[in-house]
């Protein structure tokens, strides 16, 4: 599942239209966006949470709207992970959906077009049954969805690395949410390292060429296999090539989901994606 990656890597044999976008760092949202045009980057990713969470947006969102209408990038959204969705207890996750809500205002005034989450559960896992936790995570999934849905922005659940709904039993969680149509033409975000690390881990190709068509947006972050450590593409060792070849035919938007404010290195796992896809 890991292998030291080429580090120049020959094209993939597959037909992937990426639209390919990174994690926007903690620096000055207006020019990082006009560095990532002129980078040939098509989007960037928000997650408001820490220096661009929603109750500091007086700081960076008109400066981030005017870069986006500038540059002509598109926006999605990461939602605060750090929210408990899945809480035990009502009044949490009713606190946690509120703050999505907000949240998902905020992403239409911006015209974002996709909202990322997570669906998942601080809840004790000795104090709570695996079936009272995914009931918890399916009624905050479901009010989020259809929260976003109602603001016009696509809501993308994202695979995580421990919880009730890791990337294997994400089935489960579509179908809780299809008793009352909430999984309606419902996709997801595939979150690279989040699959690798997970409990249980997936093989990159083997999971994607079975879920390609839920697929709706991808999180691209490396890692060498001792944590989540949102590497940049190529610079860790997991086999993204493998990734192309099985999503051949796919097109989408994806996410350098990384850890760095150093737009050199984002450059490099750019030309990296760029390698493999010929391109």
């Amino acid at each position: 599942m890991f292998t030291r990656p080429d580090p120049d890597p020959d094209p993939v044999d597959a037909s992937v239209d990426l639209d390919l976008g990174f994690t926007l760092p903690h620096r000055d949202v207006g020019s990082t966006v006009e560095w990532a045009a002129s980078e040939g980057f098509d989007l960037v990713e928000v997650l408001l949470d820490g220096p661009h969470a929603r109750s500091r947006a007086d700081a960076w969102r008109d400066p981030l709207a005017d870069a986006l209408d500038d540059t002509g990038l598109s926006l999605v959204v990461h939602l605060p992970f750090t929210l408990d969705l899945g809480s035990p207890f009502g009044p949490v996750r009713d606190g946690a959906v509120r703050e999505c809500r907000a949240c998902l205002d905020l992403a239409a005034d911006l015209g974002a077009e996709k909202a990322v989450f997570h669906p998942a559960s601080d809840a004790w896992d000795l104090g709570w049954t695996d079936t009272e936790v995914r009931e918890f995570v399916v009624d905050g999934t479901r009010r989020v969805v259809r929260a976003a849905r109602e603001r016009g922005v696509t809501p993308v659940p994202e695979n995580v690395i421990h919880g009730p709904f890791v990337a294997p039993e994400f089935d489960d969680l579509v179908d809780a949410l299809a008793e009352d149509g909430a999984a309606d033409g419902l996709g997801t975000t595939f979150d690279t390292a989040h699959a690798v690390l997970g409990d249980p881990p997936v093989e990159l190709g083997e999971y994607a060429a079975a879920n390609a068509d839920r697929i709706d947006h991808l999180h691209l972050s490396d890692t060498r296999g001792g944590g989540d450590e949102h590497l940049p593409a190529g610079m860790g060792e997991l086999d993204f090539a493998g990734l192309f070849a099985a999503l051949d035919g796919w097109s989408g938007p994806a996410t350098l989901e990384v850890g760095t404010r150093d737009l050199d290195s984002i450059a490099l796992g750019k030309r990296h994606v760029d390698r493999l896809l010929g391109r």
